[in-house]
């Protein structure tokens, strides 16, 4: 029996438009076990980020959660009190939102925010707060010498770095990562991959890691979910993903991920766009238009989610397994 920390069961949100209220994520059902890293990918314009700001309930107007609950330890947070919801974050769950490391104060020394983080959480005592920077630093790898710099004088992976620090200081039981790399250049970005694996590891915490790129979520996730459209098309484990792909969508983005040495696969290439998601019809499959695999039955009906032998490897195609015996 599995050890959930979350779950997440029929989450609807979206966001008011002019010309109406544009439904985004649709009926977005998933369970994080502890002490696992379960990554999220997809293109941009695939709900991933709406989905991050939900988690945290954090989605602010134009947003708008519609249904739904999303469970944290036992407790739904959707419904849960503004007061309450500040206990909790920081203290019990963490979220690092998109281009984190420009939201530091830019005229404050790096000391001063660890100080305000810790102290809007009544952790007053000056040398408890220093002992708990100290440690947090050397997860991070980050020399004292930091505490008395402004942003501006630190580098990307710097801030970065400091940032992830921030959302572990009190030792969250789950974080939530949001693109948390972007930016940063690929020696860096490898560095803080791996240093978040370890810090997951020896703090034995869970992490909800989102990102477009595949190939880093195949670096370090243990279970991942693949979204298209607004709605999860494949979910289990990290090995079952890379290696058994049942959606073609995984299996194209899994096959255009560059090697060394290895021509791209140009039948792998996803051709057009993602659908928009303000005019998404309700019928038919979302990636018809872009699956070299549809048939005419994926137009006419929109495929559930479905379980290969009953397994924790769920998948949303009328085509499998008849489509991996063309490729």
């Amino acid at each position: 029996m599995y050890n959930y920390v979350l779950e997440v069961n029929n989450l609807n949100a979206g966001y008011y438009m002019e010309t109406g209220f544009a439904k985004i994520l649709k009926n977005i059902n998933f369970s994080v076990q502890k002490n696992i890293i379960l990554g999220i990918a997809g293109e941009s314009g695939s709900g991933k980020s709406t989905l991050a700001s939900s988690l945290y309930n954090y989605l602010k107007y134009p947003g708008k959660i519609t249904g739904g609950n999303i469970i944290f330890n036992g407790i739904n947070i959707l419904n849960a009190k503004p007061n309450d919801l500040r206990k909790l974050r920081g203290v019990k769950y963490s979220f690092i939102p998109q281009a984190a490391m420009n939201a530091l104060n830019p005229v404050k020394k790096i000391r001063f925010q660890f100080y305000d983080m810790m102290m809007a959480h009544n952790i007053n005592n000056e040398n408890e707060q220093d002992r708990k920077i100290d440690e947090i630093l050397k997860l991070v790898r980050l020399n004292n010498n930091v505490l008395d710099n402004y942003p501006h004088e630190l580098s990307g992976g710097m801030r970065q770095r400091v940032v992830i620090a921030m959302a572990l200081i009190l030792s969250p039981e789950l974080v939530i990562l949001d693109e948390p790399t972007t930016g940063l250049d690929v020696v860096v970005e490898h560095n803080i991959l791996v240093d978040i694996k370890k810090i997951q590891r020896s703090l034995g915490m869970t992490m909800i890691f989102i990102s477009h790129d595949l190939s880093i979520l195949f670096e370090i996730s243990d279970e991942m979910i693949m979204m298209y459209s607004g709605e999860i098309v494949e979910s289990g484990s990290y090995d079952s993903l890379l290696n058994s792909p049942a959606h073609p969508y995984t299996y194209s983005l899994e096959k255009s991920i560059p090697r060394i040495g290895m021509k791209i696969n140009k039948e792998s290439i996803i051709k057009g766009s993602t659908i928009n998601l303000s005019n998404r019809e309700n019928s038919g499959c979302y990636f018809y238009d872009r699956c070299i695999y549809a048939e005419n039955q994926c137009s006419l009906a929109h495929p559930e989610l479905r379980s290969i032998n009953m397994e924790h490897h769920l998948y949303r195609c009328f085509r499998y397994p008849a489509w991996k015996k063309m490729t």
